[in-house]
């Protein structure tokens, strides 16, 4: 297979956890992170000389965590100089590197543009103090602002910035004003998105424990209709559930995913979707050093793709994109594989306003994308 092939890299390392965050990551440890850094170069050139991936072109890196930027660059660029001399880098390939604003400088970030790295993704979350100390952040946004501010003198041409709304207590006024800023600094991306309560984080157990109240259903809705029409008027197009670019701007890597490309994901908990088949590493850090050191893959779970699935998932993950899905492109992917009620399952989709139907264009509607992951769930459960 020559197709392209995107590739995950997995930093697992914070200075610390932030509440709401699900994400598989741990408190930075030098010593362990020492053994990580030549593990996962270990499994790069593993996979770089495996006869099914030698050859294929890397259209996308994304190196992501934990914070990959709470390590020195030359670190990160000895990483990226490992993958290049075990996977070919062609054409205009976009490289990019997540950061938390109070680990980053200009010497850092001119570093790591000088390696190649050339899109840059800035964890911010608000510009409001007092909201970023009860996420659990551990910047202010002064060191938010600076770090941007670092990150164009150092040359970076393609920032993102990530935020988060519909807090507790939130008034809009000032998720406005965080948008005001945000508009005004002039990234070409934005991933503006609502809280949610994950499993296994301090939020989720405060939830549970009746110490944490999300905004009702209503107040979410007004929340995100002003940030798409604040958005659309500052130039930014909603292109996915809570993704903004400017043109030319859509995140490539994600994009793969969403249109079920392939891709490879190393380090501890990435996973990846190759030949027709999904695998993760293993979670646990020392158990995923510890194996690869010992020779092994690290895989911790492992399944088939059948026809079936693949479809479904198709439609899943195409709908995720506001452009939405060409179904008949889809069933001619997937021949025999949709039932029915498939059909059913979006007219009556349609009646309820979730979805347009625009042949051969299926597209969720604004109430639709608010409602993506109930959509998904329903998709899986058609028969």
């Amino acid at each position: 297979m020559n197709d392209p092939l995107s590739l995950y890299l997995h930093f697992p390392y914070c200075w610390s956890k932030c509440h709401y965050c699900a994400f598989n990551s741990i408190r930075y440890d030098k010593p362990q992170s020492l053994r990580f850094l030549t593990a996962l170069k270990k499994e790069i050139a593993r996979y770089g000389d495996r006869p099914e991936i030698r050859g294929r072109r890397i259209a996308t890196v994304y190196m992501g965590g934990g914070t990959p930027s709470i390590f020195h660059a030359d670190q990160i660029l000895d990483v990226l100089d490992h993958a290049r001399r075990h996977f070919y880098f062609g054409g205009a390939l976009e490289m990019t590197v997540e950061a938390n604003p109070g680990t980053v400088d200009r010497e850092k970030l001119t570093a790591l543009r000088a390696g190649g790295v050339n899109r840059l993704s800035l964890g911010v979350q608000s510009f409001h103090d007092q909201e970023l100390a009860w996420l659990g952040r551990a910047h202010t946004s002064r060191v938010a602002r600076e770090a941007y501010g670092s990150a164009r003198a150092a040359g970076f041409e393609n920032v993102n910035l990530d935020f988060m709304y519909a807090l507790p207590g939130q008034r809009l006024e000032d998720w406005n004003r965080t948008l005001d800023e945000a508009i005004g600094l002039g990234p070409e991306h934005l991933s503006a998105y609502a809280l949610t309560i994950e499993e296994g984080t301090r939020f989720g157990a405060d939830y549970d424990r009746g110490l944490l109240v999300l905004p009702d259903e209503d107040r979410q809705i007004r929340f995100d209709e002003w940030t798409r029409a604040k958005l659309a008027g500052a130039g930014y197009r909603h292109y996915e559930v809570s993704n903004y670019a400017r043109p030319g701007y859509a995140c490539r890597h994600n994009l793969g995913y969403w249109g079920q490309q392939e891709y490879l994901g190393l380090g501890p908990g990435a996973h990846s979707y190759m030949g027709g088949r999904r695998f993760s590493k293993l979670e646990n850090i020392g158990d995923y050093i510890r194996d690869i050191e010992k020779g092994g893959d690290a895989i911790e779970e492992s399944e088939s793709i059948g026809p079936d699935l693949a479809f479904r998932e198709a439609l899943i993950f195409g709908l995720r994109k506001t452009d939405g899905i060409r179904l008949d492109e889809i069933r001619r992917r997937y021949p025999s594989t949709d039932s029915g009620r498939l059909q059913q399952t979006l007219e009556k989709w349609s009646l309820d306003e979730l979805i347009v139907l625009d042949p051969p264009r299926v597209r969720l509607s604004s109430k639709g994308l608010r409602l993506w992951d109930r959509i998904a769930e329903e998709i899986i459960a058609v028969r």
